[in-house]
């Protein structure tokens, strides 16, 4: 059985934040993170170029093809899932490509969920797939998803996407959600602090963060190629008695699609 927590909060103190929320207050909740020799502190807002939210489109107005949308499905924290695939109108890109346009190095974090947990999950755009490039690079993202468009002359995005899923970070991001249906706005996360280490250690970690995040996503398509030809090996002796190639007796048979499509 959890027991309850209480402890008292200054007065003036709930006047000027304007928070009524307990996590706001915890004194458990994470402390400042210590700076090392040599680094610094910044707020975001103050490295990004962008930090707004994309829009939405109406409801039930997503087509079959179009310009592509990225909606939190999309998202995962490990990386976008680009094989999810939404569109918008031509009409919708254009009323909304000003606000809610993503491009590469782009991070989108969740601002906006049922539960507070998931806020301040967070992908970034390290490249367009084809399609899009050959679209000129149209995409946007819809209204539940923050765009963090980083200033590269003052921070190395990849490095700011592994700061962002720092436990301790995310902490302090789920500090700043506000209400009870749980949002996390612009202004709010544009006042994070953000520890800056120089740029030679902000590009060494961005590259050992890239590198294990490929091996990542290439074990994951490979397993779903796994999961997706198993099924269909199951689904033929299930509906025709035949094992038409038995893949677990031949584990180097399976390739991976470059891409992860799936083409079935």
């Amino acid at each position: 059985m959890e027991l309850m927590k209480i402890f008292m909060v200054e007065l003036d103190k709930v006047r000027k934040s304007g928070r009524l929320d307990y996590d706001f207050y915890d004194p458990e909740q994470a402390k400042q993170i210590e700076l090392v020799k040599g680094y610094r502190r910044d707020v975001l807002g103050n490295l990004c170029v962008k930090i707004t939210t994309g829009k939405t489109a109406p409801r039930n107005s997503y087509p079959n093809s179009g310009v592509r949308i990225l909606k939190v499905k999309n998202t995962t924290g490990n990386g976008i899932r680009w094989n999810d695939k939404f569109f918008v109108t031509e009409e919708f890109y254009e009323s909304a490509k000003n606000k809610a346009s993503v491009q590469e190095n782009d991070i989108l974090m969740l601002c906006s969920a049922h539960n507070k947990v998931y806020i301040g999950r967070a992908d970034i755009i390290t490249r367009f797939p084809k399609e899009i490039t050959d679209d000129g690079n149209r995409c946007l993202c819809v209204g539940e998803l923050i765009i963090i468009r980083a200033d590269p002359q003052k921070v190395n995005p990849e490095y700011l996407i592994t700061f962002f899923r720092l436990p301790i970070v995310q902490e302090k991001i789920r500090k700043l959600v506000k209400g009870q249906t749980a949002h996390l706005y612009p202004r709010d996360l544009a006042k994070l602090e953000i520890v800056l280490p120089p740029p030679e250690i902000q590009d060494e970690i961005a590259q050992l963060n890239k590198e294990a995040e490929e091996e990542y996503l290439r074990l994951i398509r490979r397993a779903e190629t796994d999961l997706r030809e198993n099924r269909e090996l199951i689904k033929s002796i299930i509906l025709t008695g035949e094992n038409n190639g038995d893949n677990s007796r031949n584990p180097e048979k399976t390739e991976i699609d470059g891409d992860g499509s799936d083409d079935k």
